[in-house]
């Protein structure tokens, strides 16, 4: 005679979610962003730990070879930031606009973000907030287009 039962799987979801790289909160505009954004919720800590990464995509990084065109992202937990250095793309003279991310730091005109460690931990429940700071004069050639961010977050150990 077979069982019908089968062996119950127990899956430890943070070591899951640890090996796969966390779980992310993402914001995005879908369109051209001509002023800076602050205070925007993001979303809640589902559990406790720590922000892996922050980073910023453009669809479009715009275009000003006479002035000075960028954007860069904050974020805060609790409305404390959580990193040193913002992640920031500029647009560089000469350059058409095109997209470009801070995920890595190979392109021209990027800064990475630097993780404040005394202030990137969080419990369950924590509130993140981002904005979006932009420099840039009243008519720029080409409008930054579809701001993406994505912060990274894994679980406590």
């Amino acid at each position: 005679m077979t069982s019908k039962y089968r062996p119950k799987m127990q899956i430890n979801l943070g070591r899951v979610m640890a090996d796969q790289g966390g779980l992310n909160l993402y914001a995005q505009i879908s369109e051209a962003i001509t002023a800076t954004t602050t205070n925007r919720t993001l979303g809640a800590a589902p559990f406790a730990g720590s922000v892996k990464n922050v980073w910023i995509s453009v669809g479009a990084s715009g275009k000003d070879d006479a002035q000075t065109l960028s954007i860069e992202a904050n974020v805060k937990i609790n409305g404390t930031d959580c990193l040193s250095t913002n992640p920031r793309i500029a647009h560089v003279s000469g350059e058409v606009s095109q997209q470009k991310t801070t995920y890595n730091s190979l392109d021209t005109g990027i800064t990475e973000a630097v993780l404040n460690t005394s202030a990137c931990t969080f419990n369950a429940g924590d509130v993140f907030t981002y904005g979006f700071e932009i420099v840039r004069t009243p008519s720029p050639t080409t409008e930054i287009q579809a701001p993406c961010l994505v912060v990274e977050l894994l679980p406590a150990k």
